[in-house]
């Protein structure tokens, strides 16, 4: 089973539209994938699939008094998505509360909750899962740095512009020299860009990317207004006609990352 999480510097970059979209595409293709909403300082899933009532969430196999009262389990969290029999997601605490449990700065917490998430990866395996994608919370926090540290790639998704670039290049920086030298890939998607943007300017983001951090861009999505109207409705996933351009985006996307994925 690979591991991809999509992350960002800040929010507001299409992190969770992305993930939500790769996990679907994958899903079209015949793997059986899971989709987990673990960005948790701000979830989205229930506003996505508001016609399913999951029983437990992410949140909760790491709680420990809940966990103990109802001996929760990986298989227990995931739920059929309703779009593909092989997409399955988990879902978030909607109401997070700031401080306490996955949002708290208690490290020996996360110590244990890393601990859980790398036994949960080897359940989700034996369930027969081929993809794992995770939607993390933006910047550094502690939850989204286990989910990399798990992760066989991540993809770092960036509205480009001087402080989104910059932030970005700073994060990095920052996860590389906090993480150290893992078996992980991380690649780069350039997202909502400008219709109209020079090429070249283009060009050199790639470059400082990739001569910089050798992070590699595998996807360019330019400013879209269709795209912006569903987003404006609450549509974050775009698996119909009307979509076309950015559905074959998405496709491009995930040829990209199962290719860079089956290199040793």
């Amino acid at each position: 089973m690979k591991v991809i999480v999509f992350h960002s510097y800040k929010g507001g970059t299409g992190k969770t539209t992305l993930a939500l979209n790769t996990a679907i595409n994958l899903a079209h293709r015949g793997f059986k994938t899971l989709v987990i909403d673990a960005d948790l300082n701000a979830p989205t899933f229930d506003s996505i699939f508001p016609g399913i009532e999951p029983k437990f969430r992410f949140n909760d196999l790491f709680e420990e008094q809940k966990n103990a009262q109802n001996a929760l389990k990986p298989e227990d969290l995931p739920t059929n998505s309703g779009i593909d029999p092989k997409l399955d997601i988990i879902f978030a605490d909607p109401k997070p509360k700031f401080g306490q449990g996955l949002l708290s700065m208690d490290k020996n917490l996360h110590t244990k909750a890393l601990k859980k998430l790398i036994q949960s990866k080897k359940e989700f395996e034996k369930l027969g899962y081929q993809y794992l994608i995770m939607d993390t919370s933006p910047s550094m926090t502690l939850a989204s740095v286990n989910a990399i540290i798990i992760a066989d790639a991540t993809v770092m998704v960036l509205r480009p512009n001087q402080y989104g670039i910059s932030g970005t290049t700073f994060l990095l920086k920052e996860l590389y020299s906090m993480l150290g030298t893992l078996k992980r890939k991380d690649f780069m998607i350039f997202n909502q860009v400008v219709v109209g943007t020079p090429k070249k300017f283009i060009a050199n983001w790639e470059k400082h990317f990739k001569k910089t951090l050798n992070v590699k861009t595998i996807g360019i999505i330019l400013c879209d207004c269709g795209i912006a109207l569903n987003l404006l409705h609450g549509n974050l996933i775009f698996d119909d006609a009307a979509n076309v351009k950015f559905t074959q985006t998405m496709s491009d996307i995930v040829d990209n990352l199962l290719k860079e994925l089956s290199k040793k």
